[in-house]
């Protein structure tokens, strides 16, 4: 989360952003003066150095509070589910084979999306 918190950030403001970028294109005719404009969306890495330049490099961390509060539950339930389950059917199948851990991790993303 913390890691990709800056992608994130990034992300969020450029589908919530209303600005556009007018490039003017090549001319359609020169003699009458015509010009042809096209709509461009800041890229990612327009959206950073914007963000830098303006808010300051905290501002890529926007966020971050909300978003651990909520992992940090979500990743204990999955590793207590995990354990668990894996625990429980070392006894049913082969100790710590393939079926155990794809049960176990199958049940755990179950238990956890419930959170």
């Amino acid at each position: 989360a913390i890691l990709t918190c800056p992608l994130e950030v990034v992300k969020t403001r450029l589908q919530s952003s209303s600005v556009t970028l007018y490039i003017s294109e090549v001319q359609l005719n020169t003699m009458a003066g015509a010009s042809v404009n096209r709509v461009v969306s800041p890229g990612p890495l327009h959206c950073l150095k914007a963000i830098l330049e303006k808010e300051g490099p905290r501002s890529l961390f926007r966020g971050l509070g909300p978003n651990l509060v909520g992992v940090a539950p979500s990743r204990a339930i999955y590793f207590a589910a995990y354990s668990n389950c894996k625990e429980k059917l070392n006894g049913v199948f082969d100790p710590d084979s393939t079926q155990v851990h794809m049960a176990s991790a199958a049940m755990a993303a179950w238990t956890a999306s419930w959170t």
